[in-house]
């Protein structure tokens, strides 16, 4: 998944918020201990959930970091609540982190037996560390050493990072999935505050996955704008008064044939980002190609111009140096060999490095219509319109915007002719 466009605070929102409802249940409802089997029975369906998820949507990295919750409870913690092994309780604490970290920083492969193989290695050696352990008794109170604290600690930092690098909703699972966990270890001889806290992470990492798929389904991969299907919905609640922009890069074809398609998903992330930014409470959508839209709520074509063009100076104003084609120099001469004349020494051909074209700037083309000019609310109506503005903005030279319904010269004066 790329990077979503959600704000860090928003990314970390609702784990925190389950985790934080736990913790307030926990400390001011006192769950006796003849209710562990009913919340371990709630464990257990969040766990049984959460891997029917993992599967459907072939996450290795969810599904193993819940078995990882599933083992530790099963092991550590059990049903000898009040007489908990604390042996098992620390060698737990310190798999836990270990096994979550590596399982999340692992790429998703789906369930290939590649795949499989290691992972299922890592969680065998996590049950035999658990079942030996069963040998070993501590007659003290379980305390969290400072070693395996920090331990925790490091892992829930690594989570905490990549959540608010990335912005995905999975990254910010595994975070409070982890301070779950931490707080399940630090109540590691009371089964009932333990198992609830640990059920709460498998709850927090099963929400994520399903966030992290509505995330895809409803925004490009690519640009990390939302789709289509984001904009289908969006124009389908619409009232008077509103706009709708659709912006086209011009000449993107020959980016990609002179350039690659490497070169052309950079473009179309740099006019996202732009897109992105844009002023006057403007929504942008990617909905297929290079062609984007922008949609403006309760504002009025002649509002909403002025932000438009500065969007597309600001786009125009982006400069770029790509590494041209690869062209050769000289060409093959179908003589290359002298069969007549053989040297004993190979003779060293210097390989020049290919050309470096700078392109000075990425223009955009925009149509832009408003509910009023069409006198009705058919959206229908005013996106044809908007088109039909987009491609007179491309006949009138590119790099320009043309508004629906105004047929003078020069709604926006084109800086630079490429076309």
């Amino acid at each position: 998944m790329s990077s979503p466009s959600r704000t860090p605070v928003l990314a970390l929102l609702p784990g925190g918020l389950l985790l934080l409802a736990t913790a307030l249940l926990l400390n001011f409802v006192s769950l006796p201990p003849s209710s562990y089997a009913r919340v371990q029975f709630g464990f257990y369906i969040v766990v049984c959930a959460g891997v029917l998820l993992a599967w459907r949507f072939r996450s290795t990295r969810v599904l193993f970091a819940l078995l990882v919750l599933f083992l530790v409870e099963g092991a550590a913690f059990g049903p000898s609540y009040l007489n908990a092994d604390h042996v098992r309780v620390a060698i737990a604490a310190f798999l836990l982190p270990v096994n979550l970290l590596v399982f999340s920083l692992l790429p998703e492969r789906g369930f290939t037996l590649d795949a499989l193989v290691p992972r299922a290695a890592l969680l065998l050696i996590d049950f035999v560390a658990l079942g030996v352990s069963s040998e070993f008794q501590a007659a003290h109170t379980f305390s969290l050493p400072w070693v395996i604290a920090g331990l925790c600690a490091a892992a829930a930092l690594v989570f905490l990072l990549r959540a608010l690098v990335y912005r995905r909703n999975l990254e910010s699972g595994f975070f409070w999935g982890m301070l779950a966990a931490w707080l399940a270890l630090r109540h590691g001889g009371a089964g009932v505050a333990a198992t609830a806290y640990l059920g709460t992470g498998v709850l927090i990492m099963g929400a994520s996955l399903i966030e992290s798929f509505y995330f895809m389904a409803y925004h490009d991969e690519l640009t990390a704008l939302p789709s289509r299907r984001a904009f289908n919905e969006a124009t389908a609640a619409l009232v008077h008064p509103y706009c709708i922009a659709v912006a086209d890069i011009d000449h993107f074809k020959s980016f990609n044939d002179l350039y690659g398609h490497d070169t052309g998903d950079e473009v179309l992330r740099m006019v996202a980002a732009r897109l992105a930014r844009v002023g006057g409470g403007g929504q942008a959508f990617r909905c297929g190609g290079e062609e984007f839209a922008v949609l403006f709520r309760d504002r009025v074509a002649a509002e909403a111009l002025p932000y438009l063009e500065e969007l597309r100076r600001d786009i125009e104003e982006s400069v770029f140096c790509l590494r041209g084609p690869d062209r050769r120099h000289q060409a093959r001469g179908a003589d290359r060999r002298d069969t007549g004349r053989r040297t004993t020494r190979r003779r060293k051909t210097k390989v020049e490095p290919p050309p470096v074209a700078d392109i000075t700037s990425v223009t955009v083309s925009i149509g832009l219509a408003g509910s009023e000019e069409q006198k009705q609310e058919n959206v229908q109506q005013v996106i044809g319109a908007a088109d039909k503005a987009l491609y007179r903005a491309k006949a009138r030279g590119r790099n320009r915007v043309e508004v629906a319904g105004l047929q003078t010269a020069g709604v926006s004066k084109m800086a630079a002719s490429r076309g």
